[in-house]
């Protein structure tokens, strides 16, 4: 007899382990990386993926110079395959946990260089007074690959500027806003004292924008004065940018903890935007397959405790 899976015949000897090699097989565009993620040596999981191609009638995956790229039935699948996964290893395999902080665990953030200056050393301090057995991993993603990782459990949280995160199946808490701020050696030839918007629009200007991530709210208030900047340099992370504004004449806009970590007399001065500018306002975002889960609650309610933010 077939079981039925979102609406699909499934047969009934495609068993857990075949499942979870699929899962890893999509997850890595590798079956070199999923043997490693499952823990089988790569004839097996070859194996295994032939088996499936078999008795799903489907190629499945196809081997090319970007990797293993899913066919469409594959994609149509995935999604139900892996609830079938979170589902066993969550309700039936993992271990209830009473006392989150009386365990080992660790915390997998996705969280970007600016946010992490400003939350890291709070969370990590929180967590060893609390659950001193947990650990903190980063995981460096850009901003288009946060959906993915959250949805897949390769990170359990992503904490900063969630913009994009809106998408259904996605929850967002605001923790904080802050506002921009202008930044320029303190000895610029030009610029002595704060800059008019008349000076920010003439000088030439080092940015700070992650490949992939939409315009920023800075970007559109600019955009919607008819603003357009100089912009000669352009790096993936705002910490890079007062070393390259304290040994050139270019001037950036960063969030207000970064200007103030960096600005002092010897080097950088900062200064209040020369226009009006929406706040960046820094969340935690998660998925909802972890909304209801008593882990992943506390582990939101523990970063809230971190930074101290109401429910």
């Amino acid at each position: 007899m077939d079981a039925i899976c979102s609406g699909m015949t499934v047969p009934a000897d495609i068993d857990l382990p075949l499942l979870a090699v699929f899962d890893a097989i999509h997850r890595e565009r590798s079956v070199t990386g999923a043997a490693r993620r499952v823990g089988l040596s790569q004839p097996a999981t070859s194996a295994a993926l032939a088996r499936l191609r078999r008795r799903l009638a489907d190629p499945l995956f196809v081997r090319t110079p970007a990797g293993m790229v899913p066919t469409p039935r594959a994609d149509e699948i995935a999604p139900a395959v892996r609830e079938v996964l979170d589902t066993v290893r969550m309700r039936i395999l993992a271990r209830p946990i009473t006392d989150p902080a009386a365990s080992a665990g660790t915390l997998r953030l996705s969280i970007v260089d600016a946010s992490a200056l400003r939350f890291l050393p709070r969370i990590v301090a929180h967590l060893q007074r609390i659950a001193p057995r947990w650990t903190v991993e980063t995981v460096p993603l850009q901003p288009a690959e946060v959906p993915r990782a959250l949805e897949t459990g390769d990170v359990d949280l992503a904490v900063g500027n969630l913009g994009a995160l809106t998408a259904p199946g996605f929850y967002r808490q605001r923790l904080e806003s802050t506002r921009y701020l202008v930044i320029r050696r303190a000895d610029h030839p030009r610029l002595r004292r704060a800059p008019t918007l008349r000076d920010y629009l003439e000088s030439r200007h080092a940015i700070a924008r992650a490949p992939g991530a939409p315009p920023s709210v800075l970007e559109r208030a600019l955009a919607a004065r008819g603003h357009v900047r100089d912009v000669v340099l352009q790096v993936p992370q705002f910490l890079l940018l007062p070393a390259v504004v304290a040994g050139t004449d270019l001037i950036a806009t960063v969030p207000a903890h970064v200007a103030q970590a960096f600005a002092g007399p010897a080097s950088i001065a900062a200064s209040p935007l020369p226009f009006k500018a929406p706040e960046l306002v820094l969340h935690q975002g998660w998925h909802a397959r972890t909304h209801d889960d008593p882990l992943g609650r506390w582990i939101r309610a523990t970063v809230r405790a971190a930074l101290r933010v109401p429910d």
